[in-house]
């Protein structure tokens, strides 16, 4: 299935946007994925009780074991310097008049609101870096080189980090927008504890960061360096809690939907411990009228075939919160619309982003 943000593969790169903006809702077609699993494996460290006879050793950084040869990372490294682009937009934005401003202020506000959605379809580490990056900034009020300075941090280290968080925030995620590979930033791990022990909550970014997902840096599992199926050994966020769901199951569930005729752009799927499955469907409300949903009063499907005995159950709310304030925004934005098409254009999208009706969207573009 294909849901909000999608994997591509290298043979198709074609970008399928859904909502006002890339941003917001941007499906990215590949193996049409519906979610996936969030158990991943990072090394861990063992320790045995103490010895009277022999101390306890101390463990350096640098000293440990790498888990990915040096050759092998140089190619996740994030890039230095990145690539940046400057948008002009002031003198663009000025000579607009108050009524234009406003929608584009809206529509941009629309298009920002859906980051964290994006983030979350990444990888289950892409939101917790976002907070650590944004709560870093916060601590020094984006006075970065205070910052190195207060933690002892080189301004080299420094800079790998900036690097790292620009490639972070251009791709909207740890992974490549265009390749799908994870990149790791050239900051060594304990350069970035020292970054990040200035306050309480730049401590428990990084701690989430490191593990949530595959963590900051780079996975003991080759595999989880690259986005893909739970069942090939990649990393994925469109089948969450999932890790036995096959190919063949997303197939099946793909084909039964379509046959249904619901559209799968704005879903997620996930197995349940009993062998059942749950389509997550993004919206504001949790509970959509029968009226406003594309199949009316369904609630559960009995399957069919291969999956017969099993159960697909609609569960509407999914990114319920960005959902709503995305909804928000694209009704002022067609409260200040150049015209009645613009108009029902915007009224269709609420629609859309408040109930989960892909329907809606569609007559949104006629």
């Amino acid at each position: 299935m294909t849901p909000l943000r999608s994997l591509p593969s290298k043979a198709s790169s074609k970008a399928i946007h859904i909502s006002v903006t890339s941003r917001l809702l941007q499906l990215r077609q590949h193996q049409c994925p519906i979610s996936h699993q969030n158990q991943y494996y990072r090394l861990a460290s063992t320790s045995s009780a103490s010895v009277a006879t022999r101390p306890k050793p101390i463990t350096i950084y640098d000293e440990t074991p790498p888990i990915m040869d040096a050759k092998t990372k140089q190619q996740y490294l994030a890039d230095s310097p990145p690539t940046v682009v400057r948008l002009e937009i002031k003198p663009h934005f000025e000579a607009l008049d108050d009524k234009q401003k406003r929608y584009a202020h809206f529509i941009s506000r629309a298009a920002f609101q859906g980051t964290r959605i994006t983030l979350r379809q990444v990888s289950p580490e892409s939101e917790p870096i976002y907070d650590l990056i944004l709560s870093l900034h916060r601590a020094c009020n984006g006075d970065w080189n205070s910052l190195a300075q207060k933690t002892g941090v080189s301004a080299e280290n420094l800079r790998y980090f900036l690097e790292y968080s620009a490639q972070f925030l251009g791709n909207c995620g740890s992974y490549k927008g265009f390749g799908d590979s994870k990149f790791i930033p050239r900051i060594p791990a304990d350069a970035l504890e020292a970054l990040a022990s200035t306050t309480p909550e730049t401590k428990a970014a990084l701690e989430k960061a490191n593990r949530s997902g595959g963590g900051i840096y780079e996975t003991a599992t080759p595999g989880l360096m690259h986005l893909g199926y739970p069942e090939s050994g990649h990393m994925t966020t469109y089948y969450p809690d999932s890790p036995t769901i096959t190919k063949e199951e997303i197939s099946l569930i793909a084909s039964f939907l379509e046959n249904k005729k619901l559209l799968p752009e704005n879903t997620r799927l996930r197995k349940t411990e009993s062998g059942n499955f749950e389509l997550l469907i993004a919206s504001a409300n949790k509970s959509p009228a029968g009226s406003d949903r594309d199949v009316g009063d369904v609630d559960q499907w009995e399957l069919e075939g291969k999956l017969q005995g099993k159960t697909l159950r609609l569960v509407f709310g999914d990114h319920s919160e960005e959902m709503a304030k995305i909804a928000q925004s694209v009704k002022q934005a067609g409260m200040n619309s150049a015209n009645d098409v613009q108009r029902r254009m915007h009224q269709e999208y609420e629609k859309s982003f408040t109930t989960g009706s892909l329907e809606a969207f569609k007559q949104s573009q006629r």
